[in-house]
């Protein structure tokens, strides 16, 4: 009974060992990219796109290997359409390095509310139009 829990721990500790291995591996491992980088990566494709408003964000933990990487993505929200998103995520994927596929066609631009195209800041008296496109 004694030698079988030796056995279990050190068959376990080989494990975890090569779980820190793989993930300090750069080789292995692709390049890991932090969170705030994904998410300003995000925010600039969706502003390039002209969409305002806050970003919906998704993130995904990958927990194998140890250590694995978030994934965070744009998902549908108030002012992004599923259109949108895609275009952005790719986008964003471009930016980052990464592969995702074929990059779909960019998204014609909407009108953006009340503001037409020539709008100076103050408009009609009452409405603020900022960065008119």
């Amino acid at each position: 009974m004694r030698i079988t829990k030796k056995l279990m721990v050190l068959v376990g500790s080989i494990a975890l060992a090569g779980q820190f291995a793989q993930a300090a591996d750069g080789s292995k491992a692709r390049k890991y990219v932090s969170v705030t980088t994904q998410r300003n990566a995000i925010v600039e494709c969706k502003y390039e796109l002209g969409r305002g408003g806050w970003p919906t964000m998704q993130a995904t933990y990958v927990e194998t290997p140890y250590g694995g990487q978030t994934h965070m993505r744009i998902v549908p929200g108030q002012r992004v359409t599923a259109e949108d998103a895609k275009w952005i995520n790719a986008c964003a994927d471009q930016k980052l390095g990464r592969n995702s596929g074929a990059v779909p066609a960019k998204p014609e631009p909407r009108p953006s509310g009340f503001c037409p195209k020539h709008a100076p800041v103050m408009y009609g008296g009452s409405r603020y139009c900022i960065k008119s496109q």
